[in-house]
Order: structure tokens, then sequence, then C-alpha cells
């Protein structure tokens, strides 16, 4: 981390709307995250809240385009809850592409409709907590999520990622729950014992 991108984040931050930058400096310092973190990867697979989320963006690229929506559903106690989900559009100075317009069904008006987009980042950040975030393709999201918490809210996201390849969020979150399933029957226990299993796979993979 370079200084010139700490004073850019401190700028960014600065720049906020006094209530946004109140609710950033409510949430939990670096010490009280890795704390929290460690609690998270220990909690039986049963118990931990995962937070299943999909975005919409103004295209494929995720170093230049931009979130258009964040759609998530909360699993936690081996149940979808319902009462856990999360949506927001989030604000567009111009229209994405027709083509664009044409994959994810939210039209121009919509998006100039939507919420301001930082607003709607801490809302998200509010909802994931201290949770897991599962998605799609985690590394797009996880990215494009990282670029936009960094560039409108001026901090990194402070959050895990897991990979499950289905496209929705309430799709992927009712095959999350049979996956935990199985990996209980493969005696994974634990977060960490899953968030290991991932990291190894991923090993695996770069050296075929």
């Amino acid at each position: 981390m370079t200084v010139f991108a700490r004073l850019r984040r401190l700028r960014t931050r600065r720049a906020l709307p006094p209530g946004l930058r109140a609710r950033l400096a409510g949430q939990k310092s670096r010490r009280e995250r890795l704390r929290t973190d460690r609690e998270t990867l220990a909690q039986p697979l049963a118990l931990a809240r995962y937070v299943v989320l999909d975005l919409e963006t103004t295209g494929p690229r995720m170093m230049v385009d931009t979130i258009i929506s964040i759609g998530a559903v909360a699993v936690a106690e081996r149940a979808i809850r319902h009462d856990d989900a999360f949506e927001r559009v989030l604000r567009q100075p111009q229209s994405s592409a027709h083509d664009n317009i044409l994959v994810h069904q939210i039209g121009g008006q919509a998006q100039a409709a939507g919420d301001d987009p930082a607003s709607a980042l801490v809302d998200f950040l509010e909802h994931l907590a201290a949770s897991i975030a599962v998605a799609f393709r985690a590394e797009f999201d996880a990215t494009v999520l990282t670029r936009e918490t960094e560039a409108r809210l001026g901090i990194l996201l402070p959050t895990r990622f897991l990979d499950h390849a289905i496209a929705d969020a309430y799709a992927e979150a009712q095959l999350w729950l049979l996956a935990l399933e199985q990996a209980h029957r493969a005696g994974l226990r634990t977060v960490g014992d899953l968030v290991e299993l991932e990291r190894a796979q991923r090993w695996l993979g770069k050296r075929h």
C-alpha cells in the first residue's frame, strides 16, 4: 500500500457527506476486523451467515465497468433468509449500452433514478457485515466491489469471497445450501475448513 494510495483514499473519505463518513467511521477497525474474521472462520458451517450476491455492471471489464445493481440474500442455519435480502440499483450518469441493458434488463430510466452509488455501497457493506460473500465468478465481483468501494468510499473491501458458479443470487443460494450439505458430509466443519479447501483448489488449478 503506497502513501499516495492512502492519501487518495483519505481524500475520498473526506469528500463524502457527513452522514456517510459517520457510518463508515462506525465500522470495525482493522484490528477488530481481523478478530472478527478469525471468529467467522471458526464458525460451524451450519451456523455461519453467508451473503450470496449477484452484481450487474455496465459491461464485462472488471477493471473499468461500474456497478449498476447489487442483489444479495443471506444463507444462515441451513436456510435461505428471504427476510435478510438486499437489492439496490445504483444511479448512473448515463444509461449503459443497449446490448448491456438486454443482458440485465435495467433500463435507462431505472438507472437514472437509482440510489446514490456511495450510499448504496455503504448500505451493502452494512448488510454484508462480517459474513462470507459467495458469488458466481467471485473474482469478478470481488474485483469490481473492491475497486468501487475504494473509488467511491475511500476504503478497501473488508470481506472474504467464496466462488460458486450460479448466475442468480437466489438460485445460487439454493445451490449453496446443497454445497454446505456436501461439505458437512465430506468432514468439513468450519468456515475456515471451506476457505482452506477453496485455496487448495485454486493452487492446484494454477499448478495444472
